[in-house]
């Protein structure tokens, strides 16, 4: 495409200049270019048809071919996008004759979003661009040139003086793939997922058969697309959105926005956006994270129930204790209480001992009761909970306990009765015995809130228990297979380390915490190739800083790669914009010729499942993009999102909770991760 468009541009100017009528006169500043030359950054005006008056910058730099590589960087004077200025960035070819400048442009049309509200791409948006041709001439304004994007807008625009070049272009894109495959595939591992391919018949699929000649789909090569281009222009520039060698409309401009969003503020600005946001949109009155029904001016109508809300309340509770300890600040204690009062009624309002709710909801009298909803008796008829507690959910239950206990005071005589009680009750509850691996930090729990050396004992007795130990005193399930894993189980693997590690750490107990910091480390290892950044940050704080390695780490990893990793992982929480976008969107990924199907099926054993999900249950790609293109949009929890999906939808007016944010955040905080601005 690009040698196309050099070829055009170098036609462009045989044709203009053969068809021009030849100047009487040189103008002055045409005549100082044939001395001087057209390198340098030259001032430019102009005029849009859509969005008015501009001023910027165009560079020409000469190239190793004789032409020029040109940026062409232009800010609106009166046009605004929810209140900041507009930029464009355009990126291209200049040819130089003895009295014009000729200049070629390629310009995406689609990008990722396929619809904005009423707005729609065609799928042949995201195929082909659009060259665009300029011509600038001399007039009495100066070089003066006038064309169109083919698209959008007409432009008119001109040049006048110029300076020397900076050492650096002003535009510089930065965004690369990084290789994420990972080891080779066992041959034991490579029959199982075969045998799944084939129950699904997932290579005789026709798109993933249009796929089967691609490079990376024959090579299993999975990428992370990383992007910090622009970074330090918008920390510096922070009411300003650059669209970037795209047509300039309104979904450019979204999905410019949602980048902006996320470079522009500081962590400790988005944290500061999040903290106040969730207290005030998103911790419901029963103390449990939920998703917001907000206005267009994003006011709060009225909370919805979030299904996993017991784990997510746990994982806030302790970002809020990770908070006031790094902080000492009394609002993140008071967001610990009305929290961790919200996990206490999950245990006391199924009425049932061997059952816990998954999360609660203000009751009406009169209102209908959806399915797996029920009411409260006594002192709880008032409330709803959601049937379903589970080996998921109790994770969020020991975190906020846990957190809970580490940061109240004794001195709070009625949440510390309700701890030690909720602790022990802890241990009856069906999923102890269900999945037994929850039973020895549920017992550690236990006897550290209570001092209770009998249950002490029991929980040392519980760890040894294990007859087949991997990695550890727990039954090692990760795996990492060129892209395919199971991302949610990572998430949920972190929160139950931090916890074993930090209740074994309190409790004294040396011989489980250092094994169990060995399975962290085994998992970042395991994992290391797909850069979970959260799994990072965690295995830095609860593992790495204490001296933890593991065989797993000196055979396969390094401490340049751990770094490595470390420096990278700060980026997890750039990636994530403050506000989240809430608009009424689809995105697609795959529309986009560069896009990849894999050749492994997303959570291929989920084939087992009766009835079996469908085929596009199982589709991935090969490519897993920064937050602000997809999850930011689509994830109410963006940790245990799967790393190389592609497509997703939003319905504006439904707001997710920031807890992934701050969670990620204020544990980096607490840890000490090094440069987290």
């Amino acid at each position: 495409m690009k040698n196309f468009s050099f070829l055009f541009l170098f036609l462009s100017v045989f044709v203009f200049t053969s068809c021009a009528t030849k100047e009487k006169q040189i103008p002055r500043d045409v005549a100082s270019l044939q001395a001087t030359g057209m390198e340098g950054i030259w001032f430019l005006q102009g005029t849009s048809s859509t969005r008015g008056p501009y001023n910027g910058e165009l560079e020409l730099r000469r190239a190793s071919d004789g032409t020029y590589n040109a940026i062409r960087i232009i800010t609106y004077i009166n046009y605004f996008y929810d209140g900041l200025k507009v930029q464009e960035v355009w990126t291209g070819k200049a040819v130089a004759t003895a009295d014009s400048l000729t200049l070629s442009y390629d310009l995406r049309q689609g990008d990722f979003i396929t619809k904005l509200g009423d707005l729609k791409r065609e799928k042949t948006d995201f195929v082909n661009q659009i060259n665009v041709i300029t011509r600038f001439v001399g007039t009495e304004k100066g070089l003066a040139a006038q064309y169109s994007d083919k698209k959008v807008s007409n432009y008119s625009e001109w040049i006048t003086s110029h300076r020397a070049l900076e050492a650096k272009p002003l535009w510089v894109n930065e965004r690369r793939n990084i290789d994420a495959q990972g080891p080779k595939i066992p041959l034991p591992v490579r029959a199982v997922i075969k045998g799944f391919k084939m129950d699904i018949k997932y290579d005789k699929d026709p798109l993933v058969k249009s796929y089967s000649k691609r490079k990376e789909f024959q090579e299993e090569n999975p990428y992370i697309v990383f992007d910090p281009t622009d970074f330090y222009f918008y920390r510096q520039n922070k009411d300003i959105i650059r669209v970037v060698n795209k047509v300039t409309d309104d979904i450019s401009i979204a999905e410019a926005s949602v980048k902006r969003n996320a470079y522009a503020p500081t962590l400790g600005e988005k944290a500061k956006g999040y903290d106040q946001n969730t207290v005030t949109h998103h911790i419901n009155e029963l103390g449990m994270v939920s998703k917001a029904i907000v206005d267009v001016d994003g006011n709060l109508i009225s909370y919805e129930y979030d299904g996993d809300s017991a784990l997510w309340t746990g994982m806030y509770i302790g970002s809020q204790a990770m908070r006031y300890l790094t902080t000492k600040s009394p609002e993140s204690l008071a967001n610990v209480r009305k929290s961790l009062k919200g996990i206490f009624r999950l245990i006391d309002i199924t009425d049932d001992p061997k059952e816990f709710a998954r999360t609660l909801r203000p009751y009406t009298a009169g209102q209908p009761i959806p399915t797996k909803w029920h009411q409260g008796k006594g002192v709880y008829s008032n409330v709803l909970w959601l049937e379903g507690g589970n080996n998921d959910m109790i994770k969020g239950l020991i975190h906020g306990m846990l957190w809970g206990s580490l940061v109240i005071p004794e001195s709070d005589k009625e949440m510390w009765d309700h701890l030690r009680e909720k602790s022990r009750r802890l241990l009856d509850l069906d999923i102890m015995e269900e999945r037994s691996h929850n039973l020895p930090p549920a017992l550690g729990l236990a006897a550290l809130i209570n001092k209770d050396a009998d249950l002490r004992y029991k929980y040392e007795k519980a760890y040894g228990s294990f007859k087949n130990k991997f990695s550890g005193y727990s039954f090692d399930t990760t795996f990492y297979w060129h892209g395919s894993a199971d991302w949610s189980g990572v998430n949920l693997g972190l929160v139950g380390d931090i916890s074993a590690i930090v209740i074994a750490e309190h409790l004294g107990a040396t011989k489980i915490r250092d094994q169990l910091r060995e399975r962290l480390m085994d998992s970042w290892v395991t994992y290391s190739p797909s850069q979970r950044h959260l799994l990072t940050m965690v295995a830095y704080g609860f593992a790495y800083a204490p001296g933890t390695r593991g065989g797993n780490f000196r055979d396969k990893s390094s401490e340049t790669q751990f770094r490595g990793a470390l420096d990278q992982s700060i980026w997890g929480l750039r990636e994530i914009p403050y506000p989240r976008p809430n608009l009424n969107v689809e995105i697609d990924h795959s529309l986009n010729p560069d896009w990849c199907m894999s050749p492994i099926p997303r959570l291929f054993w989920k084939s087992l499942k009766r009835p079996e999900p469908p085929i596009t249950y199982f589709y991935q790609g090969l490519y897993n993009y920064p937050t602000f293109e997809l999850d930011a949009y689509t994830s109410n929890f963006i940790w245990k999102e799967a790393a190389f999906m592609y497509k997703g939808d939003h319905t504006r007016g439904a707001e997710y909770a920031g807890v992934d944010y701050l969670y990620g955040y204020w544990l980096a905080r607490y840890v000490g991760v090094p440069n987290v601005d």
